[in-house]
This record gives structure tokens, C-alpha cells and sequence, in this order.
């Protein structure tokens, strides 16, 4: 029992413990390195225009005769050397940093490649505790669990399924909605009088463009209503948004017909919201019992684990 005991587990878990800690600090060190170099690039521009400040001073120029009036220039150059100097020890201390963070990075590499294998050796040896206590005393414990966790990943695989359907009825709606808002927009322009065969154009574009996804729509809804009857759940959403009197407003053009045509728009617009309210409610109750199920699922998972590692087959 030597070969599988809880000391070669755990220190094979140890060991991947380390492997991700590593990894997460060879990211974290990388990104530091990045920003240093950001800032060397920076300081490394600051400190040629310091330098370039001082060089001016020392040359007969304009400039110094002008500082020579308001400031001797002797104060002028020194409070320019200074600065210059600052900009060149902050260099100094970034590089260094610099190469500080290249050290660790090389270090935490080396971490890597001790542990490389670790994840490998750890899933390898569960498997072989696993295998042990199917054999055991603890086979029927283990068979158990397992039930439990079939059982919790079905359910979190249809609630998954259900919300995926629902989320895709609920664009298709909202592209509806969209579609219409324009639309609704168009015809306004109309009956202020400002419209003609162009918006009336663009309005039944946008209506057409509302139908494309409303039939899209009812399409989906048809997976959604078989995905919530696994779950014994049910939704009834259907709209119709045809007949939009479009030859009549082509051909009919006038304030009467144009107030119809906004208000069937105005319906459609309504039931669309109506609909995708509905959708929307029974998608956010879907969502909370998928992350339920899913928490419930890890946590039996994780319980499984552990159980595994406790026991001496």
C-alpha cells in the first residue's frame, strides 16, 4: 500500500500547488517587466532632454542672455545639472529593477520545470487511489457519490441547455424591438410631413428587417419550449407582425393611412416588448438555478476529491 499512500498524493498535490502559484507569478512578473521597460523608455527620453537643457547652457545663445537677466546663469545651469542628474538615477534605479524582475522571472521558471509534471503525476496517482477503493470496503461510499454527481451534472447540463435556447430567443427579440424602433422612427417623420417614398422606403425596410427576426424568433422558440419541457416548465410567446399595410402606404400616401401604419408599428412594438419581458423573466430564473446547480456540482466534485485523497485502501 506503500506505493499509493496519502504521503505520495499529497505530495504530489504539493507539487502542483506550486506549479500554479509559479505560473501565476511568472505572469504577474512579466507584466511588472513590461511596465518597467515602459517607464525606462520614458525616463531614458526625459533624461536626453535634460541633457539637451544643460548643453544649451553651456553654448552663448539668446536664451542665455535672457536667463542671465532674470537669473544669473551659473543658478540656471546648476538647477539644470541637478534635474538632469535626478533623471539619470531614476534610469539607474529602473534598470536595476529591470533586471531584478528578469532574475525572478528566471527563477520562477526554474520552479516550472521542477514541478512540470506535477498536474500529470497527481491525476495519476488519484486514479490509482480511485481504482484501489472500488475494490474496498469503500466501493459502495464511492459509488454514491458518483450517483450524486451524474444526477447534479445532468441537471446543470439541461438548465445550461434550456438557457442557452433562451438567450437566443431573447436576441432575436430584441433585434425585432430594434427594428421596429427605427421603423417607428421613419413613420414619425412621415406624419410631421417631412417623409415621402424615402422614409416610407426605410420604414418598411426596418419592418421587414423585424419580421426576418421575429420568424427567427418564433423559430427558436420552438427549441426553447422543448428545453423547458425537459424541465417541466412551460412559456407561450407568439407574435405576428405581417399585414403592415405596406401597398397602402405606398400607394395611398396621406395622414390617415400613414396613422395606421404607425399604430400597427406601435402594436408589434408592444407585443415584441411583451414578449422579450417574458422571455427575459423566465432567462433570469433559468440563470439562477444553473449557477445553483453548477455551484452544487463543483462542490460535490470537489468533495469527491478530497474524500479520495483522506482514504487508505
Amino acid at each position: 500500500m506503500a506505493e499509493y499512500g496519502p504521503d505520495r498524493l499529497a505530495e504530489a498535490k504539493e507539487r502542483m500547488h506550486r506549479l500554479e502559484k509559479a505560473q501565476r507569478r511568472q505572469e504577474q512578473l512579466r507584466g511588472r517587466l513590461r511596465e518597467k521597460e515602459k517607464q525606462i523608455v520614458e525616463l531614458e527620453m526625459k533624461l536626453e532632454a535634460e541633457q539637451a537643457d544643460v548643453e544649451k547652457l553651456t553654448r552663448m545663445s539668446l536664451a542665455n542672455l535672457f536667463h542671465t537677466l532674470l537669473r544669473s546663469k551659473e543658478e540656471q545651469l546648476e538647477l539644470e545639472r541637478q534635474q538632469a542628474l535626478a533623471a539619470a538615477l531614476n534610469l539607474q534605479e529602473a534598470r536595476q529593477a529591470q533586471e531584478r524582475l528578469k532574475a525572478d522571472i528566471v527563477d520562477a521558471g526554474d520552479e516550472l520545470a521542477a514541478c512540470a509534471n506535477a498536474e500529470v503525476e497527481y491525476a495519476r496517482l488519484l486514479a490509482e487511489r480511485e481504482a484501489l477503493l472500488r475494490t474496498s470496503a469503500y466501493a459502495t461510499e464511492l459509488a454514491e457519490m458518483d450517483a450524486q454527481i451524474a444526477d447534479r451534472s445532468l441537471a446543470a447540463k439541461e438548465l445550461k441547455e434550456a438557457l442557452t435556447a433562451g438567450r437566443r430567443v431573447m436576441t432575436s427579440l430584441e433585434d425585432a424591438s430594434h427594428s421596429l424602433e427605427k421603423a417607428e422612427g421613419w413613420g414619425n417623420w412621415d406624419l410631421w410631413g417631412g417623409g415621402g417614398v424615402i422614409s416610407t422606403h426605410m420604414k418598411h425596410e426596418h419592418v421587414d428587417a423585424a419580421k426576418t427576426s421575429m420568424n427567427n424568433a418564433n423559430h427558436l422558440m420552438r427549441s426553447f419550449r422543448d428545453e423547458l419541457a425537459d424541465l417541466d416548465r412551460t412559456v407561450d410567446v407568439g407574435i405576428d407582425i405581417s399585414g403592415m399595410l405596406k401597398f397602402g402606404d405606398y400607394w395611398f400616401d396621406g395622414l390617415i393611412t400613414d396613422w395606421i401604419v404607425q399604430k400597427r408599428i406601435q402594436e408589434a412594438q408592444n407585443q415584441t416588448l411583451g414578449a422579450l419581458g417574458e422571455v427575459r423573466a423566465v432567462v433570469n430564473r433559468l440563470q439562477s438555478e444553473f449557477a445553483a446547480a453548477d455551484a452544487a456540482l463543483q462542490g460535490s466534485r470537489t468533495k469527491r476529491v478530497a474524500w479520495i485523497e483522506a482514504q487508505r485502501p
